[in-house]
């Protein structure tokens, strides 16, 4: 992480979702994805998948990228930067799948990288399944 060149952020906040048992109809993981497109959101920074998923529950995917040629997407945790015209600060927006195992290393690799870039404020949403009448 210590290779990152972010330009310098202005009072950054940051915003995490994760796919798993907390993002029914992925409520809040499509909200992320929503702000990273319409903000024309930066990625940053990656976690090296390798250590914190199962990859038989979280299985890589092959996509097509053109004439017949596939790449192999990874499980992971992406970070994003939106400047927002008019915004008095920056927003980084983390996307990611929850991880399998270790999640102490890869929380401290969240807050090690909300520490480097001097973030004032992390939230984190979800989205549950609610019984209604």
């Amino acid at each position: 992480m210590e290779n990152l060149e972010i330009p310098s952020l202005v009072d950054p906040v940051m915003l995490i979702a994760f796919e798993g048992w907390n993002d029914a109809g992925e409520a809040a993981t499509g909200a992320v994805d929503h702000l990273i497109n319409v903000w024309q959101a930066e990625e940053v920074f990656e976690i090296d998948p390798e250590m914190y998923y199962d990859f038989q529950v979280n299985r890589p995917q092959f996509h097509s990228v053109e004439a017949g040629n596939r790449t192999v997407l990874w499980p992971s945790t992406t970070f994003h930067v939106a400047r927002i015209p008019l915004a008095h600060r920056d927003v980084i927006l983390v996307r990611g799948i929850e991880p399998n195992i270790r999640w102490k290393s890869f929380a401290s690799e969240v807050v090690h990288f909300a520490q480097t870039f001097n973030v004032s404020l992390i939230l984190g949403i979800g989205s549950l399944l609610s019984d209604t009448a």
